[in-house]
């Protein structure tokens, strides 16, 4: 209904995200262990670096987590990051979420926050993340819609007009 299959798309977007991570330490070597599959490496590489804020390590942790590549698959964790990233201003946590509300994954169903994660998300300019908030946007009632739009304002002050870059 949604992101056909999350998790191949996510686990894609980590692959084609590993080269354009900043050349830091421990970026780059996670980012090796993750290409050569040594997934447990590459989390002892990243957990520090996705504690001290790096919002595309987080996002890849999350997915670690929703895999069960490197650590124990666990949603609840997975979601924990996702948010963490998704705060950061990460557009495909923001959708992560999204999906983790619409589906009760790792955290209770919750389709007005699922529909607002898509909607940050959407902000971005990903036509995707628009389609599937529009699709949620058909299963809420006036007011649920309503409050959607109203926390989706609230958190884009937050989660999304901060991490826009600035123009010319």
């Amino acid at each position: 209904m949604f992101v056909r299959n999350p998790l191949k798309k996510i686990s894609l977007a980590l692959a084609l995200a590993v080269p354009c991570f900043p050349v830091y330490a421990g970026v780059e070597e996670g980012a090796k262990a993750i290409q050569k599959g040594q997934f447990e490496e590459a989390f002892s590489e990243w957990r520090p670096l996705a504690e001290k804020g790096e919002s595309t390590v987080q996002a890849a942790i999350g997915v670690m987590y929703h895999a069960g590549q490197g650590v124990p698959q666990d949603y609840k964790k997975a979601f924990q990051w996702y948010r963490r990233a998704a705060e950061n201003g990460n557009a495909a946590s923001q959708a992560n979420l999204g999906v983790m509300y619409a589906k009760g994954v790792g955290v209770e169903e919750n389709l007005v926050q699922a529909y607002v994660w898509f909607d940050l998300a959407a902000m971005k300019g990903d036509a995707g993340y628009g389609r599937s908030r529009d699709r949620l946007a058909k299963l809420l009632n006036s007011e649920q819609l309503a409050q959607a739009k109203r926390v989706s304002r609230e958190y884009a002050t937050k989660y999304v007009t901060p991490f826009r870059k600035a123009g010319p």
